[in-house]
């Protein structure tokens, strides 16, 4: 059965016959574009439409959905602006389901936190709260293979010690693989978004050797807890390991540590 958006955001089945399609006020456009917007993740998370997986052709959701090419393209916008899919261009390209991750949910609380005037030093904050309990679940929940990943990311970053880009992707990495292991997937999410904020290197904060080293040592400690299964000594480890990054920034960056969060900084 064709699915039909009414004003109120409800499926409804077609009218046999139709009156002449009125002009839609902005205010009925946009709820009608974020309805359809709502539709399309409907389908994505129940599996009809998986990622990689193009999405029907324009003129089969026109029809779907019984809106304009404007009200229908707007809603494609506000998917593409989350995350949820990418325009391909060419012949055989069109809107394609992609897999959102925490860059994107980065890109979005940036937004927010802009708008909010909310300083750099509260991300911090924020970090200093969530990570030592989420390494301490890591060292409790972390499968063998999952410490073999974190150990793994401490060789990357000695290897990487004088190669500054690659030393910070690792960084990270290793960030994402601890919040990861300790099996809550929102806290994950939400803490690599704010650590993908907070690495602060788009906003000018840099990483000398000597602190690339400090972050090394700090990595090995909280590794070794982990790899224990040492709750507390992961907690302890990580938790001086957001101080010395917060200790750093504030001495070294004053102005940025200070700062609003600026969307634009995240979102490129």
């Amino acid at each position: 059965m064709i699915t039909e958006v009414n004003d109120h955001g409800l499926d409804s089945p077609p009218e046999t016959e139709r009156q002449p399609r009125r002009r839609p006020t902005a205010r009925r456009a946009y709820k009608a574009a974020l309805s359809i917007a709502q539709h399309i993740v409907d389908d994505i998370t129940t599996g009809r439409l998986r990622p990689g997986t193009r999405l029907d052709r324009e003129r089969e959701m026109l029809v779907r959905f019984n809106v304009g090419r404007g009200t229908l393209r707007e809603a494609l916008r506000f998917l593409e602006m989350s995350g949820v899919i990418m325009v391909k261009a060419g012949p055989q390209g069109g809107p394609i389901v992609a897999e959102p991750d925490a860059h994107d949910l980065a890109s979005m609380l940036g937004l927010f936190f802009q708008l909010r005037s909310m300083p750099f030093s509260a991300l911090v904050d924020a970090r200093e709260l969530l990570e030592p309990e989420l390494a301490g679940r890591a060292a409790e929940f972390a499968t063998e293979d999952v410490i073999q990943e974190i150990v793994d990311s401490v060789r990357g970053m000695e290897a990487f010690l004088a190669d500054e880009e690659n030393f910070i992707a690792e960084n990270d990495r290793f960030h994402d693989i601890v919040a990861a292991a300790a099996d809550n997937e929102m806290f994950a999410l939400l803490v690599s978004s704010l650590h993908a904020i907070t690495d602060g290197m788009p906003l000018g904060i840099s990483y000398p050797i000597e602190r690339r080293e400090a972050v090394l040592r700090a990595h090995s400690a909280v590794a070794d807890a982990i790899g224990t299964h040492d709750a507390e000594g992961a907690r302890w480890a990580m938790r001086q390991h957001i101080r010395e990054f917060h200790k750093y920034v504030r001495t070294h960056f004053p102005d940025i540590y200070r700062q609003p969060v600026r969307w634009r900084d995240i979102a490129n």
